[in-house]
């Protein structure tokens, strides 16, 4: 019965936070502290439920995914956002939705690499704007903490899309995540 006012008490506090959001609001601020442009462009994490209440409840706050992210052509880094989101909540068939039909990501793939008992803390930083034949790419860097004691691993992440050639598909024409680079610390 604790376990299921826990959650209730979660799902209200993550509601309330995601009626204050403005959908339109980069998700950057500086950290107390910095010093820096590294360090004031951390992106922060939007939503962190535990374990326990993502699984019992990953139906109301799943629907908060930014799905229209999916189709973003702008701004890279709501995709990142979108993603990060959706690894949070365990929601592995979303979180796959944001990869390049290239990189072959599965749902399968995302939970063996950031499932377990306690998800992961994931931040990812500035990236840079990139143009090379016909495409464009954003590469940012990315950490990322395990709360159940597993090696926290930074990198890289790659942003790619067709830079609006003639021809391309809907789908070539959305940020999309074509790779990343980490190594565990």
């Amino acid at each position: 019965m604790r376990t299921q006012a826990v959650i209730a008490t979660l799902l209200c506090s993550a509601a309330l936070l995601l009626a204050g959001c403005d959908s339109q609001t980069p998700a950057t601020q500086p950290s107390e502290g910095a010093t820096g442009a590294a360090a004031a462009d951390v992106l922060v994490p939007e939503v962190q439920p535990s374990a326990d209440a993502t699984a019992a409840a990953s139906g109301g706050i799943a629907s908060a995914l930014d799905m229209d992210a999916l189709t973003e052509r702008r701004d890279p880094e709501r995709l990142l956002r979108y993603y990060t989101n959706a690894i949070r909540l365990g929601d592995w068939i979303d979180a796959a939705k944001a990869w390049s039909l290239d990189a072959q990501m599965t749902p399968e793939k995302l939970r063996d690499e950031f499932g377990g008992k306690a998800g992961p803390r994931i931040a990812v930083g500035k990236g840079d704007n990139a143009g090379a034949a016909g495409s464009l790419y954003y590469e940012a860097p990315i950490v990322i903490d395990f709360a159940d004691g597993r090696p926290s691993k930074r990198g890289t992440i790659v942003l790619r899309r067709v830079n609006d050639v003639p021809g391309a598909s809907e789908e070539q024409l959305n940020w999309r995540i074509e790779r990343t680079s980490t190594l565990t610390q």
